[in-house]
C-alpha cells in the first residue's frame, strides 16, 4: 500500500518499490489491501512480493519501513544504509509510531494501516518533493 501511494505522489521521476522481510515471494497484494487502494484511485493488483536483499538496501536513497523491528533487522543487513533507513511514520510524532503489518487480521486491521500508511505517506512527500531535482 506504501509503495503505491508513494508512487502516485511522487509520479514517474521517483523509483519507488518495495520488500518484505517476511515477504511470500511471487505473491499479490491481500484482496483487502487491493480493494482499499482500488477504493483510492490507485491499483496495486500487479504487485507482487518480494524479500529484501542487501544489494536492493545498498542501491536505495531512502528506505522506509514499517515498524522498529524492521529498522533493526535492516541495519543488520546492510549497517552501511543506517542513515538511510526511516520509520514510515517518521514526520508523524515523537517517537513516531510504528505501523502494525494487518495481513491475515481482516478488514479492520487493513483499513487501520492503511490510513497510517496514508497519512505518513502525505507526510513525507513534501520532504521527498524538495530532494527532486529537474533533469
Amino acid at each position: 500500500m506504501a509503495e503505491g501511494l508513494l508512487r502516485e505522489a511522487l509520479g514517474p521521476a521517483v523509483r519507488v518499490s518495495s520488500a518484505g522481510l517476511d515477504a511470500l515471494v511471487g505473491a499479490p497484494p491481500d484482496p483487502e489491501a487491493m480493494r482499499l487502494m482500488k477504493a483510492h484511485g490507485v491499483d496495486i493488483a500487479s504487485h507482487r512480493g518480494r524479500q529484501v536483499t542487501p544489494e536492493m538496501a545498498l542501491e536505495s536513497d531512502l528506505i522506509l519501513v514499517m515498524d522498529a523491528r524492521q529498522r533493526a533487522w535492516c541495519v543488520d543487513l546492510v549497517p552501511s544504509a543506517c542513515g538511510r533507513i526511516f520509520l514510515l511514520g517518521h514526520w508523524l510524532g515523537s517517537p513516531p509510531p510504528d505501523i502494525s503489518d494487518p495481513y491475515g487480521q481482516g478488514p479492520d486491521a487493513f483499513r487501520l494501516a492503511f490510513d497510517a500508511i496514508r497519512q505518513s505517506v502525505t507526510a513525507w512527500v513534501p520532504h521527498l518533493r524538495s530532494e527532486q531535482r529537474p533533469a
